[in-house]
């Protein structure tokens, strides 16, 4: 069961009168009928200055109405140890007419008690008579109550209602507030209680929406800036690449401030605001903390380490950070030699080619050895294959016949040349094919780079724009990948770092291998003004940051955070938050170029076949030097047999 405390602090006039006092039957009875209306409570809390007869008295009439309750008949001040964790459910009663009701006002303004969602209820026997003027129901308000709330922090965000009993059993329910602790007290009326009627209310709306008007309250604001000339670029549109979150942000906050009837200030500042190492904030949250302003005026991440700090609101703009690059040519990062064909169609080709082998060098040497038959009987036959083959010399047809070279090789028997020429047409069929899917993925993008991973590993260049989020954050990560990409791409050690403008950026992801992490819509904005239409084409995202588009924030327990709320959906339901959302951040350029451009072949799209004719190459520097010694050491042996026989023959 959700467990809500009612802490009633019913006092009755006069020190000395308190322990015979009792509740009146009225206030019981509204207590009973009309807060779970006003108020939903499921667990009541008492502190009464009654005997204990009354005590026990009310306890009986709380329990038959089945309200969970507990009954104090003595005055203690509030345990933070049970309220703090259920001020969401609190509703506290007092009578104003107890001696020491200003004390226990003073103690809970002084404990912030008046700030949401903390509820009040307020009782006060005026013991007069209704005033008819024009058929209306009017009130005389004593001096000394508006004297009273002037000195108490009851701003809009307060749930404070104040019941007055008037002739019989007429209870005139108002509620009271202060628009700023610059302005005086304001008096609602909510409407009125009977036995007979019940509870008839005015309206059920909560205090964010009738409190809206502020009656020109000053609050402050602060824009943080990463460019001076931001300032004189509010409102025109004009260079859009620098500041656009601050530049989004700030008619926001004018929308906001009508819609209240509030006047604001700004603060300029040139950084979002980050924990130092003595444990304070600076920046635009540093003056959110301190309280030197009201509500932000730039939209900022939400990342763990500010909860708590400060409050967001759900206005947000629609972009971020991003590493952005072109898709790369398959042959850029795979080894387009191997693609063209699947893995069980090489396997296929190797079981293939393997026996291929074997049939050739059966029907080679089957057919050596009817050729030397055919010798003994007619020396006139001219042989084509003469010397006798061997397992490199079949090895050798294979590959020259399979690679479509030619052989020196020519059979004569018919089933030596069914061999081949099965080989030969093979061989054209899987050339045919190879060679048509070598030259459509030549002109193939991937798409394997999909994580941090992938681009930490990939052929890429990695960069960043030089803003003071991006230094921070990139600063702050440490699981492995991406302070690896931080440390090894970014900050390279003994290298110049890629810290850089977002127009060296933009420049270097349409020439080169390159993946550039900023603003999303400033990058965007640049390429639709430098790049050709088929530049345009293959564009993809990865976000590094991991975090939530950036939000508006505002002071922690701010007593204009649930009017500022309403009004954040208000400008997105209107459309004045996307107004300014589409004038400033472009979207991701769409492709429309129905003819490709032409395909440059270089090095880069080669480099597996260089490789493999490079390892060739040195194959054979190899085996011809294993030759030269090999052909060395024979001609050695030969000698040795020379001498050895000239001594055999000078000794006969």
């Amino acid at each position: 069961m959700i467990i809500v405390v009612l802490c009633i602090l019913v006092l009755s006039r006069g020190h000395e009168a308190i322990a015979s006092s009792r509740i009146e039957d009225v206030i019981v009875r509204f207590i009973v009928n009309g807060t779970p209306i006003l108020f939903p409570p499921t667990r009541l809390f008492l502190q009464v200055c009654i005997d204990n007869d009354n005590t026990i008295e009310l306890s009986k009439i709380l329990s038959s109405n089945r309200l969970m309750h507990s009954i104090r008949n003595s005055y203690e001040e509030f345990d933070s140890r049970i309220y703090n964790n259920l001020e969401h459910r609190n509703l506290y009663v007092l009578n104003l007419d107890c001696s020491y009701a200003l004390d226990v006002l003073r103690q809970a303004n002084s404990t912030n008690m008046f700030v949401a969602p903390t509820k009040w209820l307020l009782f006060q026997d005026r013991n007069i008579s209704i005033v008819k003027n024009d058929n209306k129901l009017a009130f005389i308000y004593n001096d000394s109550i508006s004297k009273i709330f002037e000195t108490l922090a009851v701003y809009p965000d307060s749930d404070m209602v104040l019941v007055q009993r008037f002739n019989g059993d007429f209870l005139q329910i108002m509620s009271v507030y202060r628009p700023s602790p610059q302005r005086g007290v304001i008096w609602e009326d909510r409407g009125n209680w009977t036995i007979e009627n019940g509870l008839r209310m005015k309206n059920f709306d909560v205090a964010s929406a009738r409190r809206r008007n502020l009656q020109q309250t000053a609050l402050k604001s602060a824009l943080v800036m990463t460019d001076p000339n931001t300032i004189n670029h509010l409102t025109d549109f004009e260079d859009k690449l620098t500041d656009p979150v601050t530049k989004a942000g700030y008619p926001w906050i004018l929308h906001l401030m009508n819609r209240m009837n509030a006047t604001i200030s700004f603060e300029i500042t040139d950084s979002w605001g980050y924990r130092t190492e003595n444990g304070s904030w600076n920046g635009m949250i540093g003056m959110l903390e301190r309280r030197d302003i009201d509500i932000g005026g730039t939209a900022t991440f939400l990342v763990p380490e500010r909860l708590g700090v400060v409050q967001y609101i759900q206005l947000y703009t629609q972009t971020g950070s991003r590493f952005i690059f072109r898709r790369p040519l398959l042959s850029t990062v795979s080894n387009i030699f191997t693609l063209p064909f699947q893995r069980n169609v090489w396997i296929a080709i190797a079981v293939f080619l393997i026996l291929v082998f074997y049939l050739l060098s059966l029907s080679i040497k089957w057919e050596y050895h009817e050729n030397k038959e055919m010798t003994k009987s007619a020396i006139q036959w001219k042989q084509p294959n003469s010397s006798k083959p061997t397992a490199s010399d079949n090895l050798l047809i294979l590959l020259s016949a399979f690679v479509q070279q030619g052989s020196m090789y020519e059979p004569f028997r018919v089933s030596s040349r069914i061999i081949i020429l099965m080989l030969l047409l093979a061989s054209l069929s899987l050339y045919a094919a190879y060679t048509a899917n070598i030259v459509g993925l030549l002109q193939s993008t991937t798409d394997s780079i999909k994580t941090l991973s992938d681009l930490l590993n990939s052929p890429l260049k990695l960069g960043a724009m030089d803003v003071v989020y991006n230094r921070h954050y990139f600063k702050s990560f440490q699981d492995p990948v991406r302070k690896a990409i931080v440390e090894k791409r970014i900050e390279p050690k003994g290298r110049k770092s890629n810290w850089m403008s977002i127009e060296e950026g933009v420049s270097r992801i349409k020439d080169q291998l390159f993946a550039f992490h900023g603003e999303i819509g400033s990058i965007y904005q640049l390429m639709e003004d430098t790049y050709k239409e088929e530049e345009k084409c293959g564009l993809t995202e990865i976000d590094f940051l991991k975090v939530l588009y950036p939000l508006l924030v505002i002071q922690m327990q701010s007593p204009y955070l649930e009017i500022i709320k309403n009004g954040a959906l208000k400008l997105e339901e209107y459309g004045l938050k996307y107004r300014e959302e589409y004038r400033l951040y472009t979207r991701k350029p769409v492709c429309s170029s129905q003819t490709s451009s032409f395909i440059t072949i270089g090095i880069t799209e080669c480099y597996f076949a260089l490789v493999i004719m490079g390892y060739g190459i040195l194959l054979t520097v190899m085996i011809f030097a294993l030759e030269l010694l090999w052909h060395k050491k024979q001609k050695v042996r030969v000698r040795e047999g020379m001498s050895d026989a000239k001594i055999i023959d000078s000794s006969d």
